[in-house]
């Protein structure tokens, strides 16, 4: 097997396993799985689980980053083909709410991330990078509506802090009660509050 074919299989099978880890602890929760049940899930031994990540942190922060991976990924598909600063800001609320739908997974497992943060300085660092993207990436579109003259001036770092309090506040208490509202009216509601703030009269 040449380097090349090597390498290929090294990364298949990292995703493999990344995507097994993600299905679990979706399943399972971050303290009740074991790594025999993420080999059980991809159909590989627990050895190959140890040779491709060094211990069971190592396996979780790589399916932190892979779904970090991700949704970057779909957001700057979503965003590629925009130019208005409107539509990029409501892309970018579509690609948080249909999350939901999408990948239904996503929340626990984030959630079970959550709740380790006063106990892992890594994890930590992980969902403040995650949170740090989420922030810019608004940022970024802000400034450019600001530039183009479509946003109102404003407090860019401030706004891009109540947005993603919009979106993720939203999420979160849909997630923990999806009897609690009309979700999809009230995502409707949340987009339409977001360009209040920022729109032009």
């Amino acid at each position: 097997m040449n380097e090349r074919s090597k390498g290929d299989l090294i990364n298949q099978r990292r995703s493999q396993l990344i995507r097994a880890a993600y299905k679990v602890v979706g399943q399972k929760g971050y303290y009740d799985f074991t790594i025999r049940d993420i080999a059980r899930e991809a159909g590989l031994s627990t050895g190959l689980v140890h040779y491709y990540f060094k211990n069971r942190e190592d396996l979780l922060l790589n399916l932190l980053k892979e779904m970090n991976a991700n949704l970057k990924h779909y957001l700057n598909k979503a965003l590629s083909v925009l130019e208005d600063p409107r539509d990029k800001l409501l892309a970018f609320c579509d690609q948080a709410f249909d999350l939901v739908d999408r990948e239904k997974a996503y929340f626990y497992v984030l959630i079970d991330f959550w709740a380790q943060i006063n106990h892992n300085n890594r994890i930590r660092q992980a969902n403040v990078k995650l949170f740090q993207s989420y922030r810019n990436e608004i940022a970024a579109i802000l400034e450019e509506g600001t530039v183009k003259g479509v946003f109102m001036a404003v407090d860019v770092k401030l706004t891009s802090v109540i947005i993603i309090s919009l979106i993720q506040g939203t999420i979160i208490q849909y997630v923990i009660d999806n009897e609690a509202f009309d979700y999809r009216a009230y995502t409707g509601k949340m987009k339409e509050q977001i360009l209040s703030i920022v729109i032009k009269e």
